[in-house]
């Protein structure tokens, strides 16, 4: 098993990182990065985090606690997909990929040509038929956490009063916001309509990249 120096150098060079560029994003001194990449001193865990966030890699294999290649060494990635419960926390602990119950393979290629970063990416399970006929109950939602704002016409887990929904934004003409729900045959699901001033009450938790229709 390759050591975690080995790993760091392996992957700034397939990053085409520089240890001055490195040493510049992390805020430490190039000397400091020079030692990392040497092997003769090792970053606080802190530090290693942040290495592993910028060259798109898990802490786990920068250590080379595991033998998974980066995401751009690999045909698909494994998308976790976590529990309702699971994406609440980890919105706001970063902890939900833990406790996954099951992962789905993307394409890697599909998620570089999106400008989707892989480690930022859960999926769902579909728990009602509020978005159907295009999403149903049972159907795997990805969603890419990076998203922090609505887009019109947009599909986005939303945080409500503590509850996780999966609704469409629509900017209307008077520049309100509707939370929409595609399933108009069901009067069990209604749309709401946010004046700019209530958007604050919604907490987006991301935005819906792709479905994988269940049959």
């Amino acid at each position: 098993m390759t050591t975690w120096s080995e790993r760091l150098k392996s992957r700034m060079k397939d990053r085409k990182l520089t240890q001055e560029e490195l040493a510049e994003i992390l805020g430490v001194s190039q000397s400091a990065v020079g030692h990392y990449v040497s092997g003769r001193r090792n970053p606080r865990k802190e530090l290693m985090e942040k290495i592993a966030d910028v060259l798109e890699v898990s802490l786990d294999w920068l250590a080379g606690k595991v033998d998974v290649p980066p995401v751009g060494q690999r045909d698909f990635f494994s998308v976790p997909i976590l529990e309702i419960s699971a994406v609440i926390e980890d919105f706001s602990h970063n902890h939900g990929a833990k406790k996954a119950i099951a992962y789905t393979p993307i394409s890697t290629s599909w998620i570089a040509e999106q400008g989707y970063l892989a480690q930022k990416l859960c999926a769902i399970i579909v728990d009602d038929d509020a978005m159907s006929p295009k999403l149903n109950a049972g159907d795997i939602v990805v969603i890419n956490r990076e998203s922090e704002t609505l887009i019109n016409g947009g599909v986005f887990t939303l945080l409500v009063n503590g509850e996780l929904h999966l609704r469409r934004a629509v900017r209307c003409f008077d520049n309100s916001w509707v939370i929409a729900c595609d399933n108009t045959s069901n009067l069990a699901y209604r749309d709401q309509k946010l004046l700019d001033s209530e958007i604050n009450n919604i907490q987006i938790i991301g935005h819906a990249v792709l479905a994988i229709t269940s049959l």
